[in-house]
């Protein structure tokens, strides 16, 4: 039995490892077979995929279009293949893909990768780690599903994106201290794809420029950064961002100008009571604490007293 591949960043493909499937899902059945195959243990209930997707729908609608649904994926999927052996199981009030089915998702090759880099840091990546990572940066061609816009995949295909800037951001610095300045620049403007107003990523290219004697692109990336950020959101750059620039505009070295600031350590303030109790509770240590250090003056002050002139 051929491993069956699905991809769904970007958009959603269905091989069985050699081709794409002859019978491509329709827009319903592809969220189907996503939201299962996306649910811990790749198994939801059938209430809750059919809430998901088909939210506006009702609940005889709903079983009907489920059960169309699940015939393209059964049509696509299983052909030649005993029931026994289908790629999506219904047991009883749930629905679970077929643990016997070899399934690679790129969506699960990503999750682990970020996983890995999670436990290692950014800072302790081996070059096969890099490696690792770099594979599955390959993988992200695009947000989740792409083109679907139903509610139940915003959440997914947010978390999607917030793992793809961190894995890039980690590439890029990686390859940056390895001296690899044109990969450093790449997995940058990569991650620049997916997040334009990555202000820290903006600095990192203008700093990998003038690195590699380009100042002129290391400005024009200054440039693009107060553009995006004031498009996007409507703000400047950072104080940190301009004194990057004005470094690179005065041909100064750059490296002396931080990536980010790290902000100084604050004493812990803490919570002023609320309750009355509360502020009777603190009104009684702190006459205890008063009491105590009055006692400390006194005896201070009979050691004074008593001592020889």
């Amino acid at each position: 039995m051929r491993e069956l591949r699905v991809t769904m960043m970007g958009s959603f493909t269905l091989t069985d490892g050699r081709e794409v499937m002859r019978y491509p899902l329709l827009h319903r059945a592809q969220s189907l077979l996503a939201i299962i195959l996306l649910a811990p243990e790749r198994s939801l209930l059938r209430e809750s995929a059919a809430e998901s997707v088909w939210p506006d729908a009702g609940a005889d609608a709903s079983k009907r279009a489920m059960r169309q649904a699940l015939w393209q994926i059964h049509h696509a999927t299983d052909a030649g293949l005993p029931e026994s052996a289908r790629l999506v199981l219904s047991d009883g009030e749930a629905l679970r893909i077929n643990p016997e089915r070899p399934v690679l998702v790129d969506v699960d090759v990503f999750a682990d990768a970020a996983r890995q880099l999670r436990v290692v840091g950014p800072d302790g990546l081996t070059d096969a780690d890099v490696a690792r990572l770099a594979r599955a940066a390959e993988l992200y061609r695009g947000p989740l599903l792409a083109g679907c816009y139903d509610e139940w995949c915003l959440a997914p295909r947010a978390r999607l994106d917030d793992r793809a800037l961190t894995l890039l951001d980690a590439l890029s610095r990686a390859a940056e201290r390895q001296g690899q300045l044109d990969a450093a620049i790449g997995w940058a403007q990569r991650l620049l794809d997916v997040e334009p107003a990555h202000e820290r990523t903006h600095r990192r290219l203008m700093r990998l420029y003038h690195r590699t004697g380009d100042r002129t692109r290391a400005l024009r990336q200054l440039h693009r950064c107060r553009w995006t950020l004031q498009h996007e959101l409507g703000v400047d750059p950072s104080a940190l961002t301009e004194e990057l620039g004005a470094a690179i505009g005065a041909d100064l070295s750059p490296e002396a100008v931080p990536l980010e600031r790290v902000p100084p350590e604050r004493a812990p303030v803490l919570p002023a009571p609320t309750s009355p109790g509360g502020r009777v509770a603190a009104l009684e240590a702190f006459r205890a604490e008063l009491a105590a250090v009055r006692l400390s003056i006194d005896a201070i002050g009979e050691q004074l007293r008593d001592a020889p002139a």
